[in-house]
């Protein structure tokens, strides 16, 4: 019935199709409309008229396209996804939803109508495991269906809230009200002398006359009190009350201090009353009793938890009573903003708010706080955060607590919940007014996942005030603080922060932080003497600097997470709410200081990317302002010494300006602190020593991790660096950086990409692939050109009239020699590499003969079945002792490696292990490796070569001694030596 049902379906009608497919769940609908449904198709028709409503816990139109392909087309995504045929087996319409997943197990979902995720939930119950790789353990699509449904159901109570009803309409006034006046109306004023006369005349002409305005003047420039002086001549009820420049808060209070009236009005200068306004509030007050009395119309809080919740406060419309306000100790005067409502927040904490229906004029726009101190923040932090419940709380000694504010992303999320929960470590997510579809997510997946909680925080709060959230709710005796930009590390590095931070003298620790092109963002912030605005230390320069300089005390830290025991961040009250995000950190490490806790240590070894700038100007203006006003004193800078570890020096300071708007001279702008340097002449010295830049064409990240020019210009730099270079590796992204002019060498391994010459820097090119690419005036503008093939070195020299050394590829002798493994204990016949998106000649070439091949690499799952992929790839540093142990090794070489004989770096390593290798064709091959490899020409030829005992090769140990001798001769460590030679004899000559 239901197949026959198929065919009359129509892709363009959303209902039929949720039903159809299946993708709509009516109890997990109902939980985010706050209804219930009949039927599944009142469910799909109810989803599909609310829009922003996901019909099917598995499905988040959210996440199957960044670009809102379904919006694009005018469709709903639901349509959208099952309707793109082709793609949607590889589309994931959900974070715990991987289509790979569901076709491995059911290769017969690749030909359902409506797609993977259809077909798995038409054969799946509540106990089937989700089809996800992304979860530490296996969970049931039935206990996943339980957690979406209760966060879909949270979301709605937090987010649809029902507002209170208005009072109303007014009472009438009492005969008697008691003591005259009734009502003390305060108003604190400065330099507005304009707004006087208007603003006073609207109190003036209202109907209820018992009242006493007492105005403050806060120190006016201008005529302001000179006006409120005159108005007070003529009328008495008007009382002048002079103070000098003042806080807007103690104005208030002092204003309090000469009333007596039982209730209190706020007048602002710019604010005027209709006439009823005041006789209406006083008999609202009357009539209820009640302390607080708010006109209500419009958006501004009505009772408290509107007024946890954000919304405005608007004092002006508003009367209280007097002895409320000296109960809760007035303004306070510790604030910098937002003092009206923290003390409506103070006050409603034991008097229930009564909101009337009260007709009001226009209410001021709220005002925007830019990027300056966030008032707000602290206020409701306040109330959120109770400081002395978390630190009464015990907490776990081997648990590390990370402690992440969302940002906007939902796949940011995701991607911290597939990172951090693991033993040892905890994950608390905070979410501050999220939309439904990350909320619910974020919600869903940390309820489901041992480590990882989700905290709504209802008030749109800064992300520092979002962190202290969670802070009072780590259960680890360590936390980490999380920038929504810090994306999680490639390797976990809690543990070593933590150890860092429980040592005696330290507070706080921050990793290393680097930008998306892998170069140094921050190491930490330093501050000179004369400018009290802190500068990112090491910004700009490669990370083997870092590393150099090692782990180190630094001023303060400046990073999107930092460490420090619980008990410090508690103290400390954590970071401080009126910093939007950045600089809150530095604030923190600097009052630790202060406070005793201890100081701030960079850990080099530990790094985290960035996906954005430290800050925008905006942000850090704004943040500046906030850090001098607080901020203790930092300690004396030791950048200079440093940078000298480094091979850096100092040779000035200066001052950079970073302006809102590079146009506007008046815009808003901060100096911020720069050190000049330049690198320490280190070519006289003995051994000479000089900074290498080794330029690679891998990309950054993790993305590049796994390129062979990645291992390769590791094992170079190390060999460089054991000689006393010192060395930096440059990926594809960080080519640009301009701290490469503080280099003595450009070393390009040449392989993808082309590079240009560096003026300045002495210019080195080594060809060890991909010839087919290399023209004449490339390899012109280099001051020194090498190529890994004897054979293609002498011919372009010839051609092209530059002299090009032939410099073969080589070995790094730790992880490959031959007593990594007893020969033949392993694999029959191996093969370790990646597929490079081909059918590679060897690996093709064992499996159409049938042989028995181990492979290990990525990318082959196009080629060749999975049960034939021995895992996808080997670490480096195991890869020798697979060599050593292997009966025999298969290489093979790019079209134009072959041809032109560029030998492999695999010949170099598996003929350091002593292993047999049998190789596409090249010249040079016996004479470079002494029969330790074999080329094969075809199949048969390789069939024959793979069969024990193998007599073609030499013995055990023949090829013993012949690894001995590549160990020898074809190292990294004699190429670096040859390279540093050479690099050394043409920087002297030049001088």
């Amino acid at each position: 019935m239901r197949g026959e049902r198929r065919q009359q379906v129509r892709l363009d009608d959303a209902e039929e199709v949720l039903v159809e497919a299946g993708l709509v769940d009516a109890d997990y609908v109902a939980a985010q409309l706050g209804t219930s449904f009949d039927s599944d198709q009142d469910a799909a028709r109810a989803a599909v008229q609310a829009g922003d409503v996901s019909p099917h816990p598995l499905f988040e139109a959210q996440w199957i396209g960044r670009r809102r392909s379904w919006q694009r087309a005018g469709q709903h995504p639901v349509l959208w996804y099952v309707s793109e045929r082709r793609r949607r087996n590889r589309i994931s319409p959900h974070p715990l939803v991987d289509p790979r997943v569901v076709l491995a197990a059911h290769p017969e979902a690749r030909h359902h109508p409506f797609g993977a995720l259809s077909y798995w939930l038409s054969v799946s119950g509540p106990s089937t495991a989700l089809p996800t790789r992304i979860l530490p353990r296996k969970v049931s699509w039935g206990t996943y269906r339980a957690a979406a449904i209760e966060a879909a159901a949270a979301w709605r109570a937090e987010v649809v809230l029902e507002r209170p009803e208005l009072a109303g309409p007014t009472p009438a006034l009492p005969r008697s009200l008691g003591a005259s006046p009734v009502v003390t109306v305060v108003m604190a004023a400065q330099d507005a002398g304009p707004l006087v006369r208007e603003t006073v005349a609207s109190l003036q002409a209202q109907t209820f006359t018992d009242w006493h305005l007492v105005a403050v003047d806060r120190g006016s420039l201008d005529d302001t009190a000179a006006v409120l002086q005159g108005m007070a001549a003529f009328d008495d009820r008007i009382t002048l009350v002079r103070e000098s420049r003042c806080g807007h808060a103690h104005a208030l209070n002092v204003a309090l201090e000469h009333g007596t009236a039982e209730h209190v009005g706020f007048l602002p200068l710019g604010r005027q009353w209709l006439p009823d306004m005041l006789g209406s509030l006083v008999a609202h007050a009357h009539e209820s009793g009640s302390a607080a009395v708010l006109a209500g119309v419009g958006a501004v809080g009505r009772d408290r938890a509107e007024l946890l919740a954000g919304r405005p406060v608007d004092l002006a419309t508003a009367l209280l009573r007097r002895a409320a306000i000296k109960d809760v100790g007035g303004f306070d005067e510790t604030l910098g903003g937002s003092v009206e409502r923290d003390l409506l927040l103070r006050l409603t904490r034991d008097h229930d708010p009564v909101a009337v229906d009260v007709p009001v004029l226009r209410r001021p726009d709220s005002a925007s706080t830019g990027y300056g101190d966030d008032w707000d923040s602290v206020v409701l932090e306040r109330q959120l955060v109770d400081w002395d419940a978390a630190a009464a709380r015990e907490t776990a000694d081997d648990l590390v607590s990370h402690v992440l504010p969302l940002g906007p992303e939902p796949r940011r999320t995701v991607e911290w919940l597939g990172a951090v929960p693991r033993d040892g470590a905890e994950l608390v997510l905070v979410g501050v007014r999220l939309r439904r579809a990350h909320h619910v997510l974020a919600a869903s997946i940390a309820a489901i996942i041992s480590g990882a909680r989700f905290v709504s925080v209802p008030a749109a709060v800064s992300t520092s005030a979002a962190t202290n959230v969670g802070i009072a709710q780590a259960a680890g005796s360590t936390v980490v603080l999380v920038r929504p930009e810090a994306m999680p590390p490639r390797q976990p590095i809690e543990a070593r922060l933590a150890e860092v931070v429980h040592r005696p003298g330290v507070a706080v620790a921050q990793p290393l932080v680097v930008d998306l092109d892998g170069v140094i963002l921050s190491a930490g912030a330093r501050f000179s003497g004369h400018n009290p605005h802190p500068e990112l230390f090491l910004a700009g320069l490669p990370t083997s600097d870092a590393v150099r300089i090692g782990e180190c005390e630094v001023a303060a830290p400046a990073a999107p997470m930092v460490a420090l025991r619980t008990e410090a961040a508690v103290a400390l009250r954590g970071l401080g709410a009126q910093f939007h995000s950045v600089l809150a950190e530095t604030d923190l490490g600097l009052r630790a200081r202060a406070a005793g806790w201890g100081g701030s240590v960079v850990v080099p070894d530990a790094v985290i990317t960035s996906r954005t700038p430290y800050a925008s100007p905006e942000e850090l203006i704004g943040a500046m302002s906030s850090l001098r006003s607080t901020a203790a004193t930092p300690p004396p800078d030791q950048a200079a010494d440093l940078l000298l570890r480094a091979g850096l020096e100092v040779t000035d300071q200066r001052n950079r300006r970073v302006t809102a708007d590079p146009e506007d001279r008046t815009a808003p702008s901060v100096l911020v602190p720069e050190l000049v340097v330049r690198p320490v002449l280190g070519i006289h010295e003995s051994p000479p020593r000089l900074r290498w830049a080794v330029d690679i064409a891998a990309p950054a990240a993790s993305r590049g991790d796994r390129w062979g020019d990645t291992y390769f210009a590791r094992s170079l730099a190390d060999a460089l660096e054991r000689r006393g270079q010192h060395v930096a590796i440059d990926r594809r992204d960080a080519r640009e950086r301009d701290s490469r002019d503080h280099d003595d060498v450009l070393l390009v391994l040449r392989g993808l990409d082309r590079v240009a010459p560096r003026p300045g820097l002495l210019n080195v090119e080594w060809i060890i692939s991909h010839p087919d690419m290399i023209v004449r005036e490339e390899v012109a503008g280099f001051d020194l050109v090498y190529a890994a093939s004897t054979s293609w070195s002498a011919r372009m020299s010839r051609e092209w009239g530059t002299p090009i050394e032939p410099l073969l590829q080589c070995t790094d002798t730790r992880w490959f020699h031959p007593d990594r493994a007893e020969p033949d204990t392993g694999p029959a016949l191996l093969f370790v590499g990646n597929s490079r998106g081909i059918y590679r000649y060897a690996v093709r070439s064992a499996l159409a003969i049938g042989a028995d091949l181990t492979l290990h690499g990525n990318d082959w799952t196009e080629f060749v079945e999975r049960d034939q992929i021995a895992s996808g790839g080997v670490a480096n540093e195991e890869v020798g002792a697979l060599y050593a142990s292997a009966g025999v090794v298969l290489n093979d070489h790019h079209l134009d490696m072959r041809r032109d004989s560029f030998a492999s770096n695999r010949l170099f390593d598996a003929a350091a292990c002593g292993a047999r290798i049998l190789s596409d064709r090249i010249d040079g091959l016996e004479e470079t490796f002494s029969g330790l490899v074999l080329p094969f020409d075809n199949e048969h030829e390789l069939a024959r070569l793979v069969k024990p005992p193998y007599e073609a090769f030499p013995d055990n140990a023949t090829r013993r001694e012949i690894a001995t001798r590549i160990i020898a001769e074809h190292s990294f460590d004699k190429r670096a030596e040859t390279l540093i030679d050479d690099a050394v004899r043409r920087i002297v000559a030049r001088r």
